[in-house]
């Protein structure tokens, strides 16, 4: 959610914080922002809307070596020029950037007010700028009016400052939100995330919470209440490079089409040599575990979902949890309980909030799965197990969700010590390939359906779980409103939503609920919906619309949640929607 990038030192500046809130387009935004010094004077460019759209606001040739950028997702305030990043304090001693939301801003705006100071946005961010310019008249130190204010601020942050009056140094603080440093040749690098700085930097500094700091050309410093920290150096993916489109006109078609490669990939690093290659300890702590509990948000919550269902059929008992909610109303189920946190992007705010809990009482492991190396979610956990999906660009999550589930077969079948997991995961991309070629029929389906006001998606047992996720990427990025239910829960109040027309989507993956799940298609036929059903090989009839070929059960559903991928893609596509950025939607939610 939202972007930041910084810079300071002897580089192209003004390309670099333009390409680099580029990169950092697929986290979603309304609008964006750069803020420069040149000849001791910050100049700021701001604007609702794209980043291109600054490329004509910013001078082509600017004489600057010290500036920050910013793409903003409205959480306090509208998308709006007067709301964009960066923002300035009241005597323009500071102008920052931030990622995050302050709980106590209101509070501190009051307090802030009854000073003299003065509001010009109706932005949390704003308030941490004057914040900082109050603390700064106090102390006389930059470093010590960022300290002071990190204490006054409640919430999440990751903010870049720029200080008038210093035209040699970038500042920074970070809590909850994520920041890191890059270091270059003679110029040193910030970013909320790695993309915008991975073609130039071979070293990172993982800025942890609570800490802030100074960035200069050639030297960096770290505090933490006042305490100098050492820097620990880490690395990052050179996949990150690998962004380009490839010849597709949209991330999330390349992206759907990548799902084969990525399992292949899964294996690759997970099964050498006829032998699994987790780490052991972790393992083993699956194997003695009484109860294994998944801890996500969204796509993760429902690949978390086929995740509880393997270990149930392994004899483990098993929970489910949205994060936002377990943040609240943490549960414990018993001692020899491990916690599995699943995360696209390893910075999800609910689900870091969730690990931090459990790491309070030091009594339960915790494993992390997750798409990028060096995350907050991945370095802090006790174990973590990559998807080394690529780089996931499209806001809607489709190869990573897949990378997920095959993951977690993948850890079911090393704890019961079922060697034939890998062959069955290759032989399904027979399965996955077979539907690549036969999108064109997913996109005809598409042509009927891309008018509708509402859709319903039906399925029972893990077709339930498929039917929820094609919901949510339906309604992500087409906009049509979609609800999934299992099929018998139709009678219980559902059913009085379906109006002639209505297309439901159901799937059928399992011959012991066809009899049952088509029953559910006859109700809703005989009110006059358009039943479009999704069905493998032995449990197909012939007026079925999309007839897959037959696989394990456990596994088909990649297929059957390939087929949604392509449907919500060429809907959104018949709409004429942008499809790898929605509205209103982050790529990284990193804000509870």
């Amino acid at each position: 959610m939202c972007g930041i990038v910084g810079i300071v030192g002897n580089h192209d500046s003004r390309n670099y914080l333009l390409n680099g809130l580029k990169s950092l387009e697929y986290r979603g935004y309304d609008s964006a922002g750069i803020a420069i010094m040149e000849n001791q004077e910050i100049k700021n460019y701001r604007v609702v809307g794209r980043v291109h759209l600054l490329d004509s606001e910013i001078p082509s040739l600017i004489n600057t070596s010290l500036g920050i950028g910013h793409t903003r997702w409205a959480t306090h305030g509208a998308p709006s020029k007067r709301n964009c990043h960066p923002h300035k304090s009241n005597d323009g001693l500071f102008t920052i950037v931030h990622n995050g939301v302050i709980e106590n801003f209101q509070e501190i705006k009051n307090s802030l007010r009854e000073k003299g100071y003065e509001f010009y946005s109706d932005t949390d961010t704003e308030v941490i700028a004057n914040v900082l310019e109050d603390e700064y008249k106090k102390t006389n130190s930059v470093l010590d009016a960022i300290n002071n204010a990190l204490k006054i601020i409640h919430g999440s942050l990751a903010i870049a400052i720029i200080f008038k009056n210093d035209s040699e140094n970038l500042y920074f603080a970070k809590r909850k939100s994520p920041l890191l440093i890059g270091v270059g040749d003679k110029t040193n690098y910030l970013a909320s995330d790695a993309l915008p700085m991975i073609k130039t930097c071979v070293k990172f500094i993982d800025i942890l919470d609570n800490q802030y700091g100074i960035i200069g050309e050639h030297d960096i410093k770290i505090y933490q209440d006042g305490v100098k920290q050492k820097a620990k150096y880490t690395t990052r993916n050179a996949e990150l490079l690998n962004i380009d489109l490839g010849g597709y006109p949209h991330y999330m078609l390349k992206e759907i089409e990548e799902i084969p490669s990525c399992i292949s990939r899964l294996i690759d690093n997970y099964f050498i040599n006829g032998k699994y290659c987790f780490n052991e300890e972790m393992i083993e702590k699956l194997k003695t575990a009484k109860c294994v509990s998944f801890i996500a948000c969204g796509t993760s919550y429902h690949a978390s979902l086929i995740g509880k269902h393997y270990m149930e059929s392994i004899g483990k008992m098993s929970n489910v949890y949205i994060a936002s909610e377990w943040a609240y109303f943490p549960k414990f189920i018993d001692e020899d309980e491990i916690f599995i946190l699943v995360s696209q992007s390893g910075e999800t705010a609910d689900v870091i909030t969730c690990l931090k809990k459990i790491n309070e009482f030091k009594t339960h492991p915790t494993i992390t799965i997750t798409n990028t190396k060096g995350s907050t979610l991945e370095r802090d956990a006790t174990y973590s197990a990559l998807l080394y999906a690529g780089v996931e660009i499209a806001v809607a999550s489709t190869k990573a969700y897949n990378a997920q589930v095959s993951l977690l077969y993948l850890l079911k079948s090393a704890i019961i010590d079922d060697y034939n997991a890998s062959k069955k995961l290759l032989d399904n991309n027979i399965l996955l390939n077979n539907i690549i070629e036969r999108k064109d029929e997913i996109k005809e389906i598409a042509n009927k359906v891309k008018d509708a006001h509402n859709a319903f998606f039906l399925g029972r047992g893990l077709d339930y779980f498929v039917a929820m996720e094609g919901s949510l990427k339906l309604k992500e990025i087409s906009y049509i409103h979609s609800e999934a239910f299992p099929g018998g829960e139709l009678k219980h109040g559902p059913i009085a939503l379906i109006e002639e027309n209505t297309p439901v989507f159901g799937f059928i993956s399992n011959k012991d609920i066809a009899l049952a799940i088509r029953g559910n298609f006859s109700e809703v036929k005989a009110r006059k919906a358009i039943v479009y059903s999704f069905v493998t090989k032995e449990n197909a009839i012939s007026t079925d619309t999309f007839v897959m070929d037959d696989f394990d059960p456990d596994l088909s559903i990649l297929g059957s949640v390939m087929t949604s991928q392509y449907l919500s893609y060429y809907v959104a596509l018949l709409r004429g929607n942008d499809i790898d950025k929605p509205r209103n939607l982050a790529k990284s939610v990193t804000v509870e």
